[in-house]
């Protein structure tokens, strides 16, 4: 089957897709890129020890009491508005403050850590001044807990549920230096959070904070530091821009190869597209925040694929431009309806059509129906069709039809077209001749019952469906390992692993276009007839005239000969009386036949 040549819209079209993914990607690139965590020690565990509780029998879960994370630290003392920011510590000889990178685009430096704040990324920027014995290496204890109520023999306890301990080290250099901390993610709610710094296993007085944390998917990191603009751009290449270029090419030979067998897409055109876009990425950021920030986090790439593989839609519309309408008419045949003459009245007749979406690629006329299931079942089955060596009675038309056919007028339908198409039918047992089934044994009672019990298994196990059974169970766990372990989302990885069910539960069928043709030569005795019609009213048209002609050629005569009979009279009667009433011998009677003379002239 030949291909498709491209003509100049269409690659332009394709060129300008390409080019607004890859600035999109180059977009992205810049508003996910955040910078990743130091060496970051994350041996968070969940606490099991207990606390006592105002309650004498009753003691509350983890290994800190709720009083205790409910305090931060103290800030350093300042003389004036121009003091310190409010998340400064003091270290033994010198100080240390957080400071985060805010999620409004036009804030592109960091600000301090307020107290109590809620904190939507899950980087921190620990900047030291130390001096002295405050040099070293540090711990970044975070506790992430929850408030809950509980009542306890009537009365209300408030503690601190699901605690969890994350420990990050890192180094403070003499002098100013800037560690980079990274918290672990909380997409789904809202935490609590307390923290404090802890050199060689002991805490460091008043260096203690509290704020609350819930990650937003706007701030998933790239997989290794970016300490400069140079390091964004090559992780936005990297895990973007590069993956988006491969993604359209992607799409390309994906798109040829998909048309080489469905012919055409899905028919709905690039606005369709585009809402179907918009609706699945609306879907990623409402239902699935943290399953799609999951992603970001642990395989970015992924993200620069998908902009590529948005290339793909556009690919596959190329050709639905080159649709042509196509008519089929069957004209009843009617006995004496026109004599050669045109004499006879003649009434109307029903002619019975159908208006058809055509596309003729190669020696092929194909009948696509609009939609994704259509499109699909061409793939696998074989779409309606008719060879252009079958055709008859075939016109090319000029106007809303591009191509006229005649259908034989004994046919009982006009057009008998049924699309290829997808039906979903999964089953678990299938349909086995009764050879290949074991028989029951002859025998009766005790001693039979294990044979029948072996030819009932024997049967059962030869009725299933093992190839859906196999790929819908094996396939879907292949695939949901998978998922997980390059994404890291079990939700995703759930979903993705219904596609082998799916795709091996439904069946394509062939479709077929079918057509009675009018006899070869219908549209030649058509035109024979019609020709010889107009011939015949032209002779006709002739004939009256050459008769009219006639008429009036023989009437000049008969007054030229009544003049001249007329003329001849007189003058015999003036013979007649100049010799005195002799009649010649001379016949001058006039000649036969006369008319309009009376006898007496």
């Amino acid at each position: 089957m030949s291909g498709h040549a491209l003509s100049g819209g269409d690659r332009a079209a394709v060129a300008a897709v390409s080019v607004a993914v890859v600035l999109v990607a180059v977009t992205v690139a810049g508003a996910f890129a955040m910078p990743a965590s130091a060496a970051v020690a994350d041996g968070h565990y969940q606490a099991t020890n207990e606390t006592s509780s105002a309650s004498s029998d009753w003691t509350a879960p983890g290994p800190f009491n709720i009083s205790e994370l409910r305090t931060g630290g103290d800030q350093i003392s300042s003389g004036g508005s121009q003091g310190p920011p409010e998340s400064t510590r003091m270290l033994p000889t010198g100080g240390i403050v957080l400071k985060y990178l805010p999620l409004n685009p036009a804030q592109s430096s960091y600000q301090p850590l307020g107290r109590n704040q809620a904190l939507r990324t899950d980087y921190l920027l620990a900047y030291t001044s130390a001096f002295g014995e405050s040099v070293g290496d540090y711990e970044f204890v975070v506790v992430f807990w929850q408030e809950r109520t509980t009542s306890v023999n009537g009365t209300q306890q408030t503690y601190a549920a699901n605690q969890t301990v994350q420990r990050i080290s890192f180094e403070a250099d003499s002098g100013y230096s800037a560690s980079k901390l990274k918290l672990q993610s909380h997409y789904d709610q809202q935490w609590q959070a307390t923290a404090w710094l802890e050199q060689d296993g002991s805490r460091v007085e008043g260096a203690r904070w509290r704020f609350a944390h819930q990650t937003n998917p706007l701030t998933a990191s790239p997989a290794y530091p970016t300490n400069s603009k140079g390091d964004l751009w090559r992780w936005g290449a990297l895990n973007l821009i590069i993956p988006a270029i491969c993604g359209i090419m992607f799409s390309g030979a994906s798109a040829k190869h998909i048309l080489s067998r469905t012919i055409l897409g899905t028919l709905k055109g690039v606005s369709y597209w585009a809402g179907v876009v918009a609706v699945v990425i609306g879907i990623a950021a409402i239902v699935g925040t943290w399953q799609t920030s999951i992603i970001l986090a642990n395989a970015p790439i992924a993200v620069g694929i998908l902009m590529g593989l948005l290339a793909l839609p556009v690919m596959l519309s190329i050709r639905d431009s080159d649709l042509s309408k196509a008519g089929f008419f069957q004209r009843k045949l009617r006995q004496g309806a026109i004599s050669p003459s045109g004499d006879e009245t003649v009434g109307t007749r029903r002619v019975p059509n159908k208006i058809k979406s055509v596309y003729r690629h190669g020696d092929q006329l194909y009948a696509p129906i609009a939609g994704l299931r259509p499109m699909l079942a061409r793939y696998w089955a074989d779409p309606a069709k008719i060879p252009t060596e079958d055709w008859k009675s075939y016109d090319s038309g000029e106007g809303d039809l591009d191509q006229l056919f005649e259908v034989d007028p004994e046919s009982d339908k006009v057009l008998r077209h049924k699309p290829a198409r997808l039906k979903f039918s999964p089953t678990l047992t299938k349909e086995v001749d009764e050879e290949d089934l074991a028989d029951p044994p002859e025998g009766e009672g005790i001693a039979a019952l294990p044979a029948a019990i072996s030819a009932a298994v024997s049967n059962w196990v030869t009725r299933r469906n093992w190839r859906f059974i196999g790929i819908a169970l094996g396939g879907g766990a292949a695939v949901y390992l998978g998922t997980v372990a390059a994404l890291g989302s079990s939700i995703i990885g759930l979903g993705l692993a219904m596609l082998p069910a799916l795709i091996e539960g439904h069946e394509a069928r062939d479709g077929s276009l079918e057509v009675d043709w009018g006899p070869s030569h219908w549209n030649d005795v058509q035109a024979q007839v019609q020709t010889e019609r107009h011939e015949y009213e032209e002779r006709k048209t002739f004939d009256q005239v050459l008769q009219a002609v006639t008429e009036l050629e023989w009437s000049d005569h008969e007054k030229g000969q009544q003049i001249v009979d007329r003329v001849r009279t007189e003058i015999q009667k003036a013979l007649d009386d100049e010799h005195g009433g002799n009649n010649p011998s001379t016949n001058l009677s006039p000649s036969s036949p006369q008319q309009g003379v009376d006898a007496d002239d």
